[in-house]
């Protein structure tokens, strides 16, 4: 830019080319015109700086070559030191700039270098379990991801903390990977997919596995092309895909609670019961307690609960129950009864069609042997209403065994029996569907279950 004062010497110098009076002003205006030139020349080169370019664009400007080379060498060496790709700052280039403002100084020109060509800058990395999990620009938007991760849990009571550990950590980081809030909060809600197989036992179905991992059976499909349902076989591999959380939210409250106490069960000996026989005495009451707990949430879903105290407000009283010692008799089965024949229960003890089964039928082939199930005498030998051919040995001590729908009758009234003596041929005597052998156990006049004896 050329001064006021060089303005006025311009214009004295022009009036004085236009009316030149002698030779010796001729001379004069020859030595104006060097002046001139040479005053140009100074005022412009005030005005010249070295311009650093990439490409075709400046970005940045200096007072001396030097300084920009010894930058841009400096620079390529910490980035080759870093393994960093140096490409663009090894294609920049200095040359003479024209520029109506002041240069750039030391400090801002290697900012302003780095900032044009350097990929990485500083910024904050999202730490978690000692992994850099994304970068940021600042603490300010990664503390504002934290929060708002933490925002759906931090009404309920207690305290509300990461499961992870982590960790805002500042680093210098490439530019194309610093992600805004909204990208942040996407990444880490996503989560991350992982698969684990899971190897078939016997008996599993589709069904059972996928309630038990608390999973769609369309997904365990999905997540095993080919698989067919109905051809499951022991030991086959399916795969179980899952996502897990980058970032778990944990809160842990306290919570108070009444809970009931159950009746504990105070068992007497009483040898007036035959082994296998319980009378309820007494039937108790259950009491009640304040529980205080530590509970631990997880994503909002319970995963932990401790017990931290307990005030019992009400004692339970317990259930008082005679268990029963007595044997059969003093045999050689040692109060257990032998089985009377070879077969199957085909039907139990219990209720059936609307009325009441009184013993078990053992499903067994037409004229099977049955022995006596204990040593006894025989009290009944013959047809007996819906019972066909049936017999009935007294044990003792108010004991009977009964075997019905034989097909025959080996032995007869007052006849002593052995334990396992043969006394008859299994048959569908009577009322019976086909041959079994109905076996019952009378205690005192009453029908017991007979499984409570074998």
């Amino acid at each position: 830019m050329i001064t006021d004062g060089a303005n006025r010497i311009l214009v004295r110098f022009m009036e004085f080319v236009r009316r030149p009076k002698e030779p010796a002003a001729i001379m004069g205006v020859a030595a104006y015109t060097l002046f001139i030139m040479f005053l140009v020349a100074v005022v412009n080169s005030t005005n010249m700086a070295w311009g650093v370019y990439a490409g075709d664009r400046l970005i940045a400007v200096t007072a001396d070559a030097s300084v920009a080379r010894a930058t841009i060498s400096r620079l390529i060496d910490e980035s080759r030191a870093k393994g960093e790709n140096s490409a663009q700052l090894e294609g920049l280039t200095i040359k003479k700039a024209k520029v109506a403002e002041g240069v750039t100084a030391g400090g801002d020109l290697q900012a302003a270098v780095r900032e044009a060509c350097m990929p990485r800058v500083k910024g904050v990395e999202l730490v978690v379990n000692g992994k850099a999990l994304l970068a940021m620009n600042s603490r300010k938007e990664a503390q504002q991801l934290l929060d708002e991760l933490k925002a759906p849990y931090a009404g309920q009571d207690g305290v509300t903390r990461f499961a992870e550990d982590v960790r805002l950590v500042d680093a210098v980081v490439d530019k194309k990977e610093i992600v805004n809030v909204g990208r942040g909060l996407e990444i880490v809600r996503i989560g991350t997919k992982k698969t684990a197989t899971y190897q078939i036992k016997d008996g599993d179905t589709l069904w059972d596995i996928a309630g038990n991992l608390g999973v769609s059976v369309e997904k365990l499909m999905a997540s095993n092309p080919g698989l067919r349902p109905s051809r499951l076989q022991e030991g086959d591999v399916i795969n179980l895909d899952r996502v897990e959380n980058l970032i778990n939210i944990e809160t842990v409250l306290t919570k108070v609670v009444t809970e009931e106490i159950g009746s504990p069960v105070e068992e007497r000996k009483d040898s007036s019961l035959f082994a296998g026989e319980r009378r309820v005495l007494a039937q108790g009451r259950s009491g009640k307690r304040e529980v205080t707990y530590e509970v631990v949430l997880r994503n909002g879903a319970e995963v932990e609960r401790r017990e931290v105290n307990e005030v019992v407000l009400e004692e339970p009283q317990p259930k008082v129950v005679a268990t029963g010692t007595r044997t059969l008799l003093a045999s050689r089965g040692g109060g257990r009864l032998a089985w009377p024949a070879v077969g199957y229960i085909s039907s139990g003890y219990g209720p059936r069609g609307g009325g009441m089964h009184t013993g078990i039928d053992i499903g067994t082939a037409y004229g099977s042997p049955v022995g006596a199930a204990e040593s006894g005498t025989v009290i009944m030998a013959q047809w007996y209403s819906g019972y066909g051919k049936c017999i009935d040995i007294s044990h003792g001590d108010g004991v009977v065994t009964r075997y019905a729908h034989l097909s025959s009758i080996n032995v007869s009234v007052g006849q002593a029996v052995e334990r396992g003596e043969f006394i008859g041929r299994v048959g569908d005597t009577g009322i019976a569907t086909g041959p079994h052998l109905h076996f019952e156990v009378i205690v005192g006049g009453r029908r017991v279950d007979p499984m409570r004896f074998l």
